[in-house]
């Protein structure tokens, strides 16, 4: 008989295990270890209390990890991460898991469970649709790695960029709160933010991204999570240039470039200026939502 508890009555080793067994033969590897597992919870944000593990006896055999945030006054769940052991697929774990994670969110009075599946995994779509979840957008992950023809000069004369915290930039009343768990500020570890002003001192855009290096100190990657403009201005698509060439350095570096989890409807202005810079897509998932 299956038993589902939560991942606060386990050890970490039970949901390092039921993880890296949940998903083998995933899309991508995902095996983990005790300290990377425990890092990530405190990361994401995820909770042990709202986190669910299945069990055949004493074998972990599934898992849901959940995570609970507040934007615009609402509570909203995060499912940040899926997975059911082989040999248990396809005999209603995974519906199980999910049972109990939607039970565990309304207990703490969520409004709205989201998540991410990869585009390509039909039978986990179709799961979470039975369960009342919707697909409200495609998410992208696009990129533009090494030398690149520079882009076409942006007039910024009008436009002034300050730095700033991703923090900060949360305040804004243009802040994307609704955007994808990943790619909000309390994810980005270590970012930076900046800032766009008009000629009347308004602030007309951000972004958030995040400069890494290699080993010996250099510059080697940026990952941008968040570009967006207020949606009452004017030349939106001229100061959603001048951001992407602020956080790329005006493309002169001849780095890894990625764009994370861009959704092409709900924040399209970025994703047209990101394919007209030469940013292709890499990974399609899909952001699907239910009301509780």
């Amino acid at each position: 008989m299956i038993r589902i508890i939560r991942l606060s009555e386990c050890t970490i080793e039970q949901g390092v295990e039921a993880w890296n067994k949940g998903f083998e033969g995933y899309h991508f590897d995902m095996t983990t270890t005790p300290e990377a597992f425990t890092k990530r919870m405190m990361q994401e944000e995820l909770s042990k209390e709202l986190s669910v593990v299945a069990f055949d006896g004493k074998l972990p055999i599934g898992i849901v990890l959940n995570g609970i945030r507040e934007s615009a006054g609402r509570k909203i769940g995060w499912n940040g991460g899926t997975g059911v052991a082989m040999s248990w697929r396809k005999r209603g774990v995974g519906l199980q898991l999910m049972e109990k994670t939607l039970e565990l969110l309304k207990e703490q009075e969520v409004e709205i469970a989201t998540l991410e599946a990869i585009s390509s995994n039909g039978k986990a779509i179709e799961l979470y649709k039975k369960l009342g979840y919707d697909i409200v957008d495609k998410l992208h992950f696009m990129k533009l790695d090494g030398a690149v023809e520079k882009p076409e000069a942006t007039e910024s004369a009008h436009y002034q960029i300050r730095q700033t915290s991703p923090e900060e930039i949360a305040a804004l009343p243009f802040y994307r709160g609704d955007f994808p768990w990943q790619v909000q500020w309390q994810s980005v570890r270590d970012g930076e933010g900046i800032l766009a002003f008009n000629e009347e001192g308004e602030t007309v855009g951000y972004a958030i991204f995040r400069k890494m290096k290699d080993e010996h100190g250099n510059h080697s990657r940026t990952l941008l999570f968040q570009c967006e403009t207020a949606p009452d201005k004017r030349e939106r698509e001229e100061i959603s240039r001048i951001l992407m060439n602020e956080v790329f350095d005006n493309f002169d570096d001849t780095i890894s470039r990625t764009a994370i989890n861009v959704p092409v409807s709900g924040n399209s202005l970025t994703y047209k200026t990101l394919k007209h810079l030469g940013f292709v897509k890499n990974i399609e998932q899909v952001f699907m939502k239910k009301e509780l």
